[in-house]
């Protein structure tokens, strides 16, 4: 029997009980009927059904129904009370009805999955970490009166964090007493990462504004994918990258300060001279880094170490000879 049918066969218990009753139905005003109601008792009124209902016949005839559970008054059982208790009302057939409600307060499933995050963000190698979870079991809220506050608690709690599976005991009061619900689901782990906030090609310097953040499945964060900004700002994009890629180590490289074809200027300083001297760079380079350099004006080709933007240092002073 469903639970509607349950509470308006109790209704009928009370309006057959309220019929045989020595009270005596006087009622003989127009009302009216109410629209659908929320009430925060343990039983439905006659005045919670019909306006205009005379205070000295008003009266409690049914039990109120559970927390946030509709009960409804059709046309039959609105009719019987109307006859009942002499009330100046007709339904109008497959039109008139009252849905009542039970004001209520829920733990709500969003309640019950912070807890569980709650649970296993206590575990401080976790923390770096955003989770999700999933419950095996489609609907997790608890309804509890409108005067209770939503309490519970998580007793029994496993993690396992291989197979990413949890299981707990969800406890709360209710008026019936303790109530005690096993949950069990599995934890969708993800990471923040920086990510390219629109295209960008090859050759272009890393900075702030290329960069977003989004959460990805842990899993897809394999240990070459870039985690911080910092890997990124500063450093040169290798290949032309869409808006959105996982970018990983490889994807940058330093800033190239002298490209391959380009000319440059040959440093030599050594405590006693300084000569400059033009070249044409064989190789790209990084700073720090060794490039071959060929010089314009001798033809001879050296290697020299990147110092700046187009500028390659010759350190050794026996190179002095064919930096001329």
């Amino acid at each position: 029997m469903k639970k509607t049918t349950r509470i308006l066969y109790a209704a009928w218990m009370v309006i057959a009980c309220s019929a045989a009753s020595s009270t005596p139905c006087i009622a003989n005003s127009a009302v009216t009927i109410k629209p659908d109601v929320e009430i925060n008792r343990y039983a439905v009124r006659l005045s919670d059904l019909f306006a205009g209902v005379p205070v000295e016949i008003d009266r409690d005839i049914a039990q109120a129904p559970a927390p946030c559970k509709p009960a409804l008054y059709n046309e039959m059982v609105l009719n019987k009370l109307a006859q009942t208790y002499r009330l100046d009302w007709q339904a109008q057939p497959n039109a008139d009805h009252i849905t009542v409600t039970s004001s209520c307060t829920k733990i709500s499933n969003d309640m019950v999955r912070d807890a569980v995050i709650a649970k296993i963000k206590a575990d401080s190698s976790t923390k770096d970490r955003v989770f999700d979870v999933v419950f095996d079991a489609r609907n997790m809220e608890i309804d509890l009166p409108s005067n209770q506050a939503p309490d519970f608690k998580l007793e029994n709690f496993t993690y396992d964090p291989t197979n990413k599976q949890f299981r707990s005991d969800l406890t709360a009061q209710t008026p019936r007493g303790p109530y005690i619900q096993p949950i069990t689901g599995h934890v969708m782990v993800k990471r923040s990462v920086p990510i390219l906030a629109h295209r960008v090609e090859a050759g272009t310097t890393i900075a702030v504004s290329d960069l977003d953040w989004v959460q990805v499945p842990e899993e897809r964060v394999t240990s070459d994918v870039v985690t911080e900004a910092t890997q990124l700002i500063g450093r040169e994009l290798r290949r032309d990258t869409a808006e959105g890629d996982l970018l990983r180590a490889h994807d940058v490289i330093p800033p190239r300060l002298v490209t391959r074809g380009s000319l440059v200027t040959l440093k030599i300083e050594t405590p006693f001279i300084s000569i400059t001297s033009q070249g044409k760079s064989q190789e790209d380079g990084a700073e720090g880094e060794v490039v071959r350099v060929t010089n314009t004006q001798s033809n001879r080709i050296v290697e020299g170490v990147v110092t700046g933007p187009g500028v390659v240092e010759i350190r050794t002073a026996q190179k002095l000879a064919s930096a001329q």
